[in-house]
């Protein structure tokens, strides 16, 4: 229950900084029409803000009210993936989770004034509200921090539970609940099992397991945790069956041979009487992978946009200076291994692949990729197309078509995947990618085992936050053409 109590929290505190957003949106309103109106008194004023855009004479506060209506969502949004509602945070780490949150706000609502050409917004308002809203959520946080921390102490008696298991295992999940719980959590005690050596750290001990329904019936407790590792769930059978009859919440550890890593759920499946474990070692939250569904299209729109005059006039370079198609189309391996046409600008000879077979000595690449720096294959106008990457501009179609996201682990040929060994498949288990880790670390400088595993550490690790900085980090990478060839 506390779990649930803790997720529930978590909105909590989300819906509270949207409304500490708000105040500091109405606060820097009323601040800057105080400044507008006081420009004739206040020279002061006109010299600061003149490196923002300057003061107008006047604004119009009605306008900017309706503001709010499109704001509160993208605040949600930003406080969501900044992970920022945890109350369990440092002051230091709320605050740099904070101003992400407040940069991505930000970001969103310039993005939607250029959109919607929202005018009349002063860029000087912009500026003055990311301040107001940082300071804001600071002080707002450190009021909820107190204020919790006074309810808690004098809430004293909280969730109580009983711990089965007195050893390492069992010890490490109480320091935990000390450390990380958010709410009033106390330990009443361990349960010893059958020929288990306690842990010293184990105390108070409450007894053997096969006394737990007493223990039950003898004072209050609201879940029970089986913290063992390595038993057969047979011997806990009845311990259980009398948490059940009392309506004491369980919770019950996986067996080693199970991933540490990933998510857990218990699933039950319609018409299917019994209860099933789900194993995902892939991202799970179906609102975040929609959010980057919607980016990738967004981004995609921007970046052909963007991109249309170069990719014209690459489309006209290729065909004038060799013979053969514009696009060079080839099978790569997806999701799950899913096939699909990978789509570039043709950069080699029509007759490439037939080479290859020629040159597999030269081959400067780990592994089952195929790398030579200097690939006679390459034509003059292809070798510029690749250090600068435009031979990659029309797989933005692919991310378009939803073969491809903007980023994620490269798509490798079916003719490699069928090299890999078994760790190394797991790098399909997500959306390929027009950029990632591999291309931000080194990109052709970088073995073949690195660059698997920096797909995995991308996979373990994924969060929109980091698809952001990939990104960004993208962007000069191409520039300075580092690790392109």
């Amino acid at each position: 229950m506390w779990r649930k109590r803790s997720a529930f929290l978590r909105r909590i505190v989300s819906a509270y900084d949207v409304l500490v957003s708000a105040a500091a949106f109405f606060a820097a309103l009323f601040v800057r029409d105080w400044l507008a109106r006081s420009e004739a008194r206040l020279d002061i004023i006109t010299s600061i803000f003149a490196s923002v855009g300057g003061v107008p004479p006047g604004i119009d506060a009605s306008q900017y009210q309706w503001l709010i209506i499109g704001l509160v969502p993208i605040w949600g949004l930003s406080f969501y993936y900044a992970r920022s509602g945890d109350l369990r945070l440092r002051y230091t780490t709320a605050a740099f989770r904070y101003l992400k949150a407040t940069l991505i706000g930000l970001l969103l609502f310039i993005l939607a004034m250029f959109l919607f050409r929202l005018q009349f917004v002063a860029r000087s308002f912009v500026v003055m509200f990311g301040v107001a809203q940082f300071l804001a959520l600071l002080l707002g946080r450190v009021a909820l921090v107190e204020t919790s921390k006074l309810l808690r102490h004098r809430r004293g008696d909280g969730h109580r539970v009983v711990i089965v298991g007195t050893g390492e295992t069992a010890v490490a999940f109480s320091e935990a609940l000390r450390r990380h719980s958010p709410w009033a959590v106390s330990v009443v005690g361990f349960v010893q099992l059958p020929g288990e050596a306690p842990d010293p750290r184990a105390r108070p001990q409450l007894g053997f397991v096969g006394s737990l329904a007493g223990l039950l019936d003898r004072q209050p407790v609201d879940e029970v945790v089986f913290a063992v590792q390595g038993k057969q769930p047979e011997i806990f059978k009845d311990a259980i069956a009398a948490c059940d009859e009392r309506g004491v919440d369980v919770l019950l550890s996986l067996p080693p041979q199970y991933p540490s890593s990933g998510t857990v759920e218990v699933a039950n499946v319609s018409g299917f009487d019994y209860p099933m474990l789900g194993l995902r070692r892939v991202p799970t939250d179906e609102a975040r992978l929609a959010v980057k569904r919607i980016l990738d299209i967004v981004g995609c729109s921007i970046g052909l946009l963007l991109a249309a005059p170069i990719m014209i006039a690459t489309a006209i370079a290729v065909k004038v200076t060799s013979e053969g198609p514009v696009f060079f189309g080839q099978v790569r391996a997806g999701r799950n291994g899913r096939k699909f046409t990978m789509y570039k600008f043709r950069s080699m000879v029509v007759d490439a692949e037939k080479l290859r077979a020629k040159l597999e000595h030269l081959n400067e690449m780990g592994g089952p990729v195929f790398k030579i720096k200097h690939d006679p294959r390459i034509t003059k106008v292809g070798r510029f197309i690749r250090k600068t990457s435009i031979d990659e501009l029309p797989q933005l179609f692919n991310v378009l078509v939803g073969d491809m996201s903007l980023v994620g682990p490269r798509p490798p040929l079916p003719s490699e995947v069928e090299q890999y060994e078994a760790w190394q498949r797991r790098r399909l288990s997500v959306k390929p990618g027009l950029t990632g880790l591999w291309q931000v670390s080194g990109r052709n400088q970088v073995d073949f085992d690195e660059w698997m595993q920096l797909d995995l550490r991308y996979i373990d690790t994924w969060s929109l936050w980091l698809d952001i900085k990939i990104i960004l980090k993208t962007i000069p990478v191409v520039l300075f053409h580092k690790g392109a060839s």
